[in-house]
């Protein structure tokens, strides 16, 4: 396919959908416009960094492509802030040096990486705001409400899941997490946490408060932490730098959309996708209607389960797209009128237990040193929760919560801007997940394709996470389309 993985040593080679259809997917069906004559070998369902790379790379093989997109953008789950001080990130945030194909799509696109680890590790790690005091590690080992283990006093709430994933895994081969032979160790995160001894109320300040994946322990696969822990180790055996798109990591799905030939139309949501022996008809919201000899879908799947699919899909396939979870994540990003943390001496950032959620400085001015805002992000539960106030008022919660453990910030912080990835229409959460038992056995055969509908993007991948997998998978698709 012309892909050079350069750097790419990580060893990756690396019933039926037919539930209630929306009214106006059922409307615009009958409204469509009559199907023009078939002018079209694939169409792109999205125009996130999978939708783009798979529509490129069928072209460089001289297949006629059109992409559309319901949004007004391009970018998916890349989400700049381009009006903001130092182009804060809402979605993706930075690539690591393996991120082979990553790398690869930056130097076609023809925009310049960065390396952006260093100024996160500025400053030390962020402060432990325990019921609304700051504390030390080691007062946090002997505080009275400390719930860990006596050999685990001494971790930070936001260290401890990741720490006992890392030492205790189970899977001998990270890459092959969702062979079936793993099922027996496809349980939930809570059973598997139990089992390291944390008690409910360890579990819920070590992962439910700000879980790294999911809305809580239950819900999500221990097997899919392990097998996340195994490709971070991969990670960093191949560098320590973490890459980002100077300018705003938005530049790279625009600059790859400028790359392509066909058509790349926005606006366009889909309401109903149709196959037959011989061709693949979308109908959008718009009445629209688009004719191909296939159509591959990169939407994720919170979307497609809203999609009129017909042939309905089936089995295991028709269980994911119906059933697969995505991140509550909302983020609000603040500036700051004067350096308080100059004022009371304590680290900028900020891990609390409380409504503030997690608060990290954005060092990205013409200095390391400098810091250009902060992003304050709520997972799970908390997410829901800053979502139901509205974004004022969420914002203003944020704020004054801030300000009444941190008197120093009192009449210092702005709120520039808040998005909620549970909000946005066409995500509905931010990244996939997997929740007990979807992962072994599962994985293989979710991105499989069904007549002439195909499958791409992150949630398809096996063998990468990120920006990484996203890429992963449309190679895998454009094969898959290329030799039927």
């Amino acid at each position: 396919m012309g892909v050079d993985r350069r750097g790419f040593t990580l060893g990756l080679g690396m019933a039926g959908l037919m539930a209630a259809t929306p009214a106006m997917a059922r409307a615009a069906a009958k409204a469509a416009k009559p199907a023009a004559p078939r002018g079209t070998d694939v169409i792109v369902l999205g125009a996130g960094i999978s939708g783009l790379n798979t529509a490129w790379l069928l072209e460089q093989q001289g297949l006629k492509v059109t992409v559309l997109e319901g949004r007004q953008r391009v970018g998916g789950r890349i989400m700049t802030l381009m009006d903001q001080p130092g182009y804060p990130e809402m979605g993706f945030n930075s690539m690591a040096e393996g991120y082979g194909r990553g790398i690869d799509a930056a130097a076609r696109a023809g925009v310049t990486l960065e390396e952006v680890g260093a100024r996160y590790r500025i400053g030390g790690a962020p402060g432990l705001y325990i019921n609304g005091k700051l504390l030390s590690r080691e007062e946090w080992a002997k505080h009275p409400g400390n719930p860990f283990p006596d050999a685990m006093k001494t971790f930070m709430p936001a260290e401890l899941v990741n720490v006992l994933i890392a030492k205790n895994t189970r899977l001998k081969d990270w890459t092959q997490w969702a062979d079936a032979a793993n099922a027996p160790l496809d349980i939930s995160l809570y059973e598997w946490l139990k089992a390291q001894g944390l008690s409910d109320q360890a579990i819920h300040l070590a992962n439910d408060v700000s879980p790294y994946y999911g809305s809580n322990a239950y819900d999500v696969s221990a097997l899919m932490l392990e097998y996340n822990d195994g490709f971070v180790k991969a990670q960093i055996a191949a560098g320590i730098k973490s890459l980002a798109v100077k300018g705003g990591n938005l530049n790279l799905p625009i600059a790859m959309a400028k790359m392509l030939k066909g058509d790349l139309l926005l606006g366009k949501e889909v309401v109903a996708i149709e196959t037959t022996a011989t061709n693949a008809t979308v109908t959008c919201a718009d009445g629209s209607v688009h004719v191909a000899g296939r159509v591959i879908s990169s939407l994720p799947f919170s979307t497609l389960r809203h999609v009129h699919v017909m042939p309905g899909l089936s089995g295991v396939q028709a269980r994911a797209v119906a059933t697969m979870p995505y991140q509550p994540l909302s983020i609000a990003f603040l500036t700051a009128t004067a350096p308080f943390w100059e004022e009371d001496k304590a680290a900028p950032g900020m891990w609390t237990d409380g409504v503030t959620g997690v608060v990290t400085p954005q060092r990205f001015g013409a200095t390391p040193e400098e810091i250009t805002g902060f992003t304050v992000q709520a997972r799970g539960a908390m997410a829901h929760y800053w979502d139901g106030m509205g974004k004022e008022a969420a914002m203003a919660t944020i704020i004054a919560g801030i300000e009444a453990i941190r008197p120093s910030t009192k009449g210092k912080l702005r709120g520039a801007a808040y998005f909620s990835w549970v909000g946005e229409r066409f995500n509905q959460g931010d990244w996939a997940y997997f929740s007990p038992g979807q992962v072994a056995g599962v994985m293989t055969e979710i991105g499989k394709p069904a007549g002439r509908l195909h499958f791409c993007g992150e949630h398809t991948a096996t063998g990468a996470r990120g920006l990484e997998g996203a890429l992963e998978s449309s190679e895998r698709v454009a094969l898959e389309v290329l030799s039927a």
